[in-house]
């Protein structure tokens, strides 16, 4: 695959990835994708990573992604259902504004001659449950960009990834219990002994969109998942004493805690069907790659986190 790739959404978990290890790999021409280049962010990871040029694209703004995309061979994509403009899209009744944005960088890549892109999509729910959840809509408006994808495959090649659960919502929802003022708490509505394929975000991603551009043909059209290996719930509180002496346990707080019935019926599904479905498919594909996915002691080591300041 050729060599000019476009990341969007660079400063976010999945692009970053991609941005340092196509970076560090060498032989890649950048660009990368911002709302705002001139946010913190983004000139913190310009300075970082010298030599990537940063324009400015939003994905509600066809003109400005096909300026964006102009002259770039590939396009990395993730979408976000969760930003504030599509939230609020969902809330006043439409459903697709995630879908939209991405057909907006597919239409935009093929109006100015890019030959692939890579998405980050996942399972339908719907289809993982035989129509028992239909409501998780950010995994729903994700398939559908990977179907619309792939009904161009005479106009633009299409490559996807499907992420497992984020190791890093971890640390997210997090708190130092209120019994004693000392054990970390890792809480989410995930049943303990649910196995879930976990995925250190910020290091795992990158890695496996190298494997694809490294790899066009066997991984044209397929759908790629991308974690170290399946895991109960509770294993990263157990990791993370592991790695730091640090005591912690694992709380499973009620489905309704999230405050989003998307998010409720999300935690049921993967609690009754996983994020992949139990799917091994991924394993295969870590075998053949140069790189070893963290385990959830090594991420806790990695970060060198000691838990929530409060």
């Amino acid at each position: 695959m050729s060599k000019f790739i476009a990341i969007v959404g660079a400063t976010g978990f999945q692009g970053g990835s991609v941005l340092k290890v196509l970076h560090a790999a060498g032989g890649y021409k950048l660009r990368a994708l911002s709302r705002n280049p001139d946010s913190d962010s983004a000139k913190s990871l310009a300075a970082e990573y010298p030599g990537v040029e940063w324009v400015q694209a939003n994905l509600n703004d066809t003109p400005s992604l096909r300026k964006a995309l102009t002259g770039v061979d590939a396009v990395f994509v993730v979408t976000d259902f969760f930003q504030k403009d599509t939230l609020e899209k969902a809330a006043a009744g439409d459903k697709d504004g995630e879908f939209a944005q991405g057909k907006n960088v597919v239409d935009a890549a093929i109006d100015v001659g890019v030959k692939s892109v890579i998405y980050s999509s996942l399972h339908s729910m719907k289809q993982l449950s035989n129509g028992k959840y239909t409501g998780v809509h950010h995994f729903e408006g994700k398939h559908k960009v990977e179907e619309y994808i792939l009904s161009k495959a005479d106009e633009i090649k299409g490559y996807f990834i499907y992420l497992g659960y984020y190791m890093e919502n971890y640390v997210r929802f997090s708190r130092i219990s209120p019994e004693d003022n000392q054990t970390v708490e890792f809480t989410t509505p995930l049943k303990p002994t649910t196995k879930i394929p976990l995925v250190d975000t910020t290091n795992d991603t990158g890695h496996v969109v190298k494997y694809i551009l490294e790899h066009p043909d066997e991984c044209l059209g397929k759908a790629v998942e991308v974690s170290g290996g399946y895991y109960e719930a509770q294993e990263m509180a157990k990791a993370f004493t592991k790695a730091t002496g640090k005591p912690a346990r694992f709380v499973q707080v009620p489905y309704e805690v999230t405050g989003f019935d998307e998010l409720t019926e999300m935690f049921n599904a993967l609690d009754e069907f996983g994020n992949f479905g139990g799917s091994t498919r991924f394993l295969e594909y870590n075998k053949k790659m140069d790189y070893t996915f963290a385990t959830p002691e090594e991420f806790w080591k990695n970060r060198n986190w000691d838990g929530p300041s409060n």
